[in-house]
């Protein structure tokens, strides 16, 4: 067990900071869909709810549908997390915060946040996070 608790977070109070690539969205949405659980929580902070790694799993979450989604809530002053960069390019956490705010989404795949240790899978059904009318929303 990683240590850290998860919660239930609304898929509408979540704010991205990275985009995504849709081919690998429709992925991990068939992935989810198939396995019928979300395996891995995202990681988003506390205060803002932006989130910080999972992207892909939240927007797999709301093409699939989904009113919630298991998360690990956290905040930048913990010293389990880390940022990094997936790129030549660093971002700091006020860059990362500010894509939140303002929707001026980073490129997919620049930030990297580390937890030490590890999140470690925890599934939890998709019936648990509760469906919501009308389907969900494509990815474009």
């Amino acid at each position: 067990m990683s240590g850290y608790g998860t919660c239930r977070l609304a898929i509408a109070q979540l704010k991205p900071t990275e985009e995504v690539d849709a081919a690998h969205v429709r992925a991990v949405a068939a992935d989810m869909e198939r396995d019928g659980v979300q395996r891995c929580p995202i990681l988003v902070e506390r205060q803002t709810m932006a989130i910080l790694d999972g992207h892909h799993r939240f927007r797999a979450a709301q093409m699939l549908g989904l009113a919630a989604i298991n998360a690990v809530l956290i905040g930048y002053d913990d010293p389990r997390l880390t940022l990094a960069s997936w790129r030549e390019v660093s971002y700091s956490r006020d860059d990362v915060l500010q894509a939140a705010a303002s929707g001026a989404l980073l490129p997919a795949k620049s930030t990297r946040h580390i937890l030490n240790p590890a999140v470690q899978d925890m599934p939890v059904p998709l019936g648990d996070l509760s469906r919501a009318p009308g389907g969900g929303r494509p990815i474009p």
